[in-house]
């Protein structure tokens, strides 16, 4: 296919370009559209590639999905290990009574540590006591990641894989 006479690819876009750019971003939003939360997903993981920090190894811990203590009604809870040469992370899933989900954690070995869970709707952060352990309170199902660096120093960050919480 030739270009038209008198067309150079320098020109400018004219009506004609542009309704036909239009046409094609309409029929391929009908036939292919964006995955709903892949522009939010995705800048979370850029975000956690851009830390570069080393990546743990993910390992997760088989328990029993249902416990029953008393009269209290069932609780599930998932339990992860996270693993690398200079620390390894365990985190306790809960689910709580509204829907969102409560993060226990230990690191071995113990030390105070900065810990930041990374969502693809922000940050939050902790620190571990001396024992290593640390909490993260109501939080919002969905992706997650963690990266855990001494508490003293902006070098030596670990970072966990996404998870889904």
């Amino acid at each position: 296919m030739s270009a038209p006479i008198g067309y150079s690819p320098d020109d400018p876009l004219d009506t004609a370009d542009l309704e036909i750019l239009a046409d094609l971003a309409r029929i391929s939003a009908m036939l292919d559209p964006v995955p709903e939360g892949l522009v939010e997903r995705s800048l979370f993981a850029i975000t956690l590639a851009g830390l570069e920090a080393e990546v743990m190894e993910l390992e997760y811990v088989r328990v029993p999905e249902m416990s029953v203590r008393g009269e209290a009604p069932p609780v599930e809870a998932r339990t992860i290990t996270f693993t690398s040469e200079a620390v390894t992370v365990m985190i306790s899933l809960s689910p709580t009574e509204d829907g969102k989900v409560r993060i226990d954690g230990w690191a071995a070995p113990a030390a105070e540590l900065r810990v930041v869970l990374h969502r693809p709707g922000g940050v939050s952060e902790t620190l571990s006591d001396e024992d290593g352990r640390f909490v993260f309170d109501e939080v919002e199902p969905g992706p997650a990641s963690f990266v855990v660096q001494p508490a003293a120093s902006s070098h030596g960050a670990v970072s966990t894989p996404v998870i889904e919480l």
